[in-house]
């Protein structure tokens, strides 16, 4: 058995019913790593994460999996966004941590102001989510959300850290499962 053997069981009890996966990329080429689908239980939103990117992130204290959350009319940009960055990290052979920024030089997400993404916990799963346990409670996954964000708020986690982003979050109000969202920077 295993040490994973609880991944399927973890996602479905904190992110919904697993709908469907792909190997595959736009092209039509097999990926180290496959995206899952998962729709919630209130069908408003969706998540798209990575299985298998595990793998491939060396040097991480665990193992890796991505996750991204939006509405559920989002899901191509969940999708877009989750294979973009596992792609870098499978062709870097590198990991990603809380806090980390991950940026494009223009707008990533067409029709949005969305140029790259904030690595951190889920914002609104909680703790239980972020980190796979096997049977005997030890840490063996560690899943990283990918937060869309803006130039704008980038800028504001280079300059001042991702505490001032939060704190703007909140000010504002933002929705970070809604890729439409004003920038809070």
């Amino acid at each position: 058995m295993s040490r994973f053997s609880g991944f399927p069981a973890h996602v479905e009890t904190h992110v919904g019913r697993v709908r469907g996966a792909d190997g595959r990329d736009a092209n039509g080429r097999e990926r180290n790593y496959h995206l899952v689908y998962c729709d919630h239980p209130d069908g408003a939103h969706v998540s798209v994460l990575t299985s298998g990117l595990r793998d491939r992130t060396a040097g991480a204290p665990l193992p890796q999996e991505l996750v991204c959350t939006l509405r559920a009319e989002q899901e191509r940009y969940a999708r877009h966004l989750t294979a973009v960055v596992a792609e870098l990290l499978t062709e870097s052979n590198s990991r990603v941590g809380y806090g980390a920024l991950i940026m494009n030089d223009r707008i990533l997400l067409p029709d949005t102001e969305i140029c790259g993404a904030l690595a951190a916990p889920h914002p609104y799963l909680g703790d239980a989510f972020d980190v796979l346990l096997d049977g005997s409670g030890r840490p063996v996954l560690q899943l990283i959300t990918l937060i869309p964000i803006t130039r704008g708020e980038a800028q504001l986690v280079a300059r001042y850290g991702r505490d001032a982003l939060y704190d703007a979050w909140e000010q504002e109000s933002s929705n970070l499962l809604d890729i439409h969202r004003p920038s809070a920077a």
